[in-house]
Formats: structure tokens, C-alpha cells, sequence
């Protein structure tokens, strides 16, 4: 691309930047619903093998979690590299972006794997009274084969989506929620020949569903990004991804962690409280897509901006996704308030007599949850609109002290100290969340005011 042709992009800071914002983000949220429809199909299919075998999947997915996110939050600096070098014309600083993100990403799983294997093995141990270790660690085993595809497709989807290519991207997710839709039940309750496989054949129809969509998309990205840098180049850019990513991994597993370690403290409570509160974070889960891809298409937006040194147009772009994300979450909020038993019922038979308590459990968080999801939208954008400016490493201060700080001790003082329970540490997530929006807010508007 040309920098003439960088010119041609909707201009951030005029009347057409919602409209620009919403092209852009129409087919980024439709894939963030794809790729968490893959997780959610997997949960719905384990949630009617059994309450065993949807608490093991909990735990395991918790130990799992905190690790993964970190690795995909390192990966996610390709956006805003491939993002920037598109808005300043640089064809070649697109494809060192996606070259250096694959080679990146291999190198993650080749040290995180191991990592997995000792988490797993301890899993038997480890695991809370009410919770099968046995299960939990088999399920990983299998689930961690996922990692390599998953984080190449978040190389390659950085790069099509930062040069405005979303609509591939999309397409590819959709089909493998169709594909997961049809491996998961057939590997789980043995459809036809197929044996049945229970918690290890939901985990391998993910696994496979992640492979296919990966090099589904590769061979697209790479045609987008044809030019071959030297592999000195790639080893440069692979210590810049590294350099910008860090930061934002480590701000996601913050907030991932925060969560991770509310499930296993939820786990103290039983294993009926620890099924309420994955089903009520499915739920929540689902309906933070919305936002978060509207932050990644806010990011994409003011790292265009900041590219083409247009700092107002930046701080317009950044402010109007960081709006539209607030609006949206708002509805949603108002939506759990009003029909709780109809989102729960996605996820288990609501009806059932053997699911009274896990349903009114999960209500209760649901409630708790409408209090943060406007503030969640706040946050995730705020966040995506700073990375947009290669801004990581206050996100990262900020979401520790909010996080790990106020939302796990705000949690664990009240339901273990005040012994409010369960309910306590969502409304400890909700602080944590509030005081990680207001602070990243203000860092971008600090970052984008007018000198």
C-alpha cells in the first residue's frame, strides 16, 4: 500500500468516523462471537454430559486460562503492528507484522506445552473436594493441543483485520462454529459409528476446529502480506511484537486472572456454586463479544490515526468506539436484569428439578454481573484505543492495582471474611472493573489531549 492510499481511509475525527467504526466493527464482532460461540458450544454440549463433568471442564479451563490468555494477549501486539504500518503505507511492516507473529507464535507453544503437561498432572491433586481431577486433567491434556492454531489465528486475523480485511476472518470463524457444532456432539455422545468420547471428545472437536480455521485463514493472510522480509528482519520484528506485547499479555491476565481465581475460590463453595459460576460467566462471556470486538476495531481505528500522525483524529476514534461499547453493554445489562432464566437456559435445562440450585445461583451472579457490564465495555475499549497508540505499560500498572488489588480483595474480604459467599466475589469482580474503566479512560484521554 502506498502512502497515497493510506490517504484514501476514512478519516478519524470527521462526521463519518461512527459510520467507519461500525463498517469495520460489523464483521470483527460477528468473528468474536464466532470464536466464543466455540467455547460456548463446547460448554452447552459438556453441560448435558453431567454437573461432574461441567465442574472438572471449569477447573481445568481455569488452570488453563491464565497462562493461554496471557500467551494471546502477547500475540495480540500483530493488530496494532500490521494496523499502523497499513495506515502509514508500509506494505513491507505488514508482512514482517505477520511473518514475525507466526514464528511468535510457535515459539510461545513450544514453551508453554510443557507448562501444561506438569499443570495437568497435578490437576488429580490439586483439585477440590466435589471436583474429579481425573477428568479435569484429561480434559486439559487434549484442550492444550489447541494452542498453537489459536494463536497463529490471532496472527493472522490481526493482519486482515488491520488492513481492513475483516470480512474473511469472519467467514472462516462462522464456519468453524459450524464445524464445532457438529464435531462436539458427535465425539461427546458418539453419533453414528463414532465411539463416545464425553469430556475428551468435546476438547478434541475443539482442537480439530481450531487446526481447520487456522489453515483455513493462512494461506488468505498471506496473500494480503506477500512480500518475504529476511529472516533478520522477521527476528527484529518478533522482538518489537515481543516488546509492545508483553505488556498487553500480562493486562489480560490480570483481568483473566482475576477470574481464573475467583472460579477456584468459588470451587471452596462446592461444585454446584463452581457450575453457577461458569454458566454465569458463559453467559457474561457471550455478551462481552459485542464490546471487545468493537475494541478491536476502535484499536484498528485510532492506530490508523496514530499512524498517519493524526493525533485528534485518534482521540475522536478512541472516544467514539469507547461510547459505542458503553451503549451496547448497557442494553445487555438490562437484558439479565429482566430474563435471566431465558439467557441461562442456553446453557442448562433450567427445568430440570436437579439444576434448582445451580439455576438460582447463577441468576443471583447474573444480577451482580448487569452492575459492571457497562463498565466492562469501558474498560476493554479504553484498553484497545491505548494499544492503538503502542501504550501498554500503564494498562498493565492499571490493571494490576484494579484487578489482583481491588477485585480479589475486595472479593475474598467479603465472601470469606464478611462471609457474604459467592455473591461476594462477584461483587469483587465488579469493583475491580469499575476502578480499571475509570483509570484507563483517563489515561487515554491524557495520552490524546491536545498539546
Amino acid at each position: 500500500m502506498t502512502r497515497d492510499s493510506a490517504a484514501s481511509l476514512p478519516c478519524p475525527g470527521t462526521p463519518g468516523e461512527l459510520a467507519a467504526l461500525v463498517r469495520l466493527a460489523g464483521p470483527v464482532v460477528v468473528s468474536q462471537f464466532a470464536a466464543n460461540a466455540l467455547t460456548l458450544v463446547s460448554t452447552a454440549v459438556i453441560g448435558r454430559l453431567g454437573a461432574a463433568e461441567l465442574a472438572a471442564a471449569a477447573y481445568a479451563n481455569a488452570t488453563y486460562y491464565l497462562l493461554f490468555i496471557v500467551l494471546t494477549g502477547v500475540m495480540l501486539a500483530v493488530g496494532p503492528r500490521a494496523a499502523q504500518a497499513h495506515g502509514a503505507g508500509d506494505a513491507a511492516g505488514v508482512a514482517r507484522a505477520l511473518r514475525g507473529g507466526l514464528w511468535l507464535a510457535l515459539g510461545l507453544t513450544l514453551l508453554a506445552l510443557p507448562l501444561m503437561e506438569g499443570v495437568a498432572a497435578a490437576l488429580p491433586t490439586l483439585a477440590p473436594a466435589g471436583v474429579r481431577g481425573d477428568l479435569a486433567a484429561t480434559y486439559l491434556r487434549v484442550y492444550a493441543l489447541g494452542m498453537l492454531p489459536v494463536l497463529s489465528f490471532v496472527a493472522l486475523r490481526g493482519t486482515l483485520e488491520g488492513t481492513e480485511r475483516p470480512h474473511t476472518v469472519t467467514a472462516v470463524a462462522l464456519g468453524g462454529v459450524a464445524l464445532v457444532s457438529l464435531l462436539s456432539p458427535a465425539l461427546a455422545f458418539g453419533w453414528g459409528p463414532l465411539p463416545a468420547l464425553g469430556l475428551t471428545g468435546a476438547a478434541a472437536a475443539s482442537v480439530l476446529t481450531s487446526w481447520v480455521t487456522a489453515l483455513t485463514l493462512f494461506p488468505v493472510a498471506l496473500r494480503r502480506a506477500p512480500r518475504v522480509p529476511g529472516m533478520g528482519s522477521v527476528r527484529r520484528e518478533m522482538a518489537a511484537l515481543l516488546a509492545l506485547g508483553w505488556p498487553i499479555g500480562l493486562t489480560l491476565g490480570a483481568e483473566g486472572g482475576m477470574f481464573s481465581l475467583t472460579a477456584l475460590l468459588m470451587a471452596r463453595f462446592g461444585p454446584e456454586a463452581l457450575a453457577a459460576h461458569n454458566v454465569a460467566l458463559q453467559v457474561i462471556t457471550a455478551v462481552f463479544m459485542l464490546p471487545l470486538g468493537l475494541a478491536t476495531a476502535t484499536g484498528i481505528r485510532v492506530a490508523h490515526a496514530a499512524g498517519a500522525g493524526d493525533q485528534a483524529g485518534a482521540r475522536r476514534a478512541g472516544l467514539t468506539g469507547i461510547g459505542l461499547a458503553a451503549g451496547v453493554m448497557l442494553a445487555f445489562a438490562g437484558l439479565e436484569l429482566l430474563a435471566p432464566r431465558l439467557v441461562l437456559g442456553v446453557f442448562v435445562p433450567v427445568e430440570d428439578p436437579r439444576n434448582v440450585a445451580l439455576v438460582a445461583t447463577a441468576t443471583t451472579l447474573l444480577r451482580i454481573a448487569a452492575l459492571f457490564q457497562t463498565v466492562d465495555g469501558v474498560q476493554v475499549t479504553a484498553n484497545a484505543a491505548l494499544r492503538g497508540l503502542h501504550d501498554t505499560r500503564w494498562p498493565l500498572l492499571i490493571s494490576l492495582a484494579a484487578y489482583w488489588l481491588v477485585g480479589l480483595g475486595v472479593g475474598a474480604l467479603l465472601a470469606f471474611g464478611l462471609h457474604v459467599g459467592p455473591r461476594g466475589l462477584w461483587f469483587g469482580l465488579t469493583a475491580g472493573l469499575f476502578t480499571a474503566a475509570g483509570a484507563l479512560l483517563t489515561r487515554f484521554l491524557r495520552r490524546t489531549a491536545a498539546a
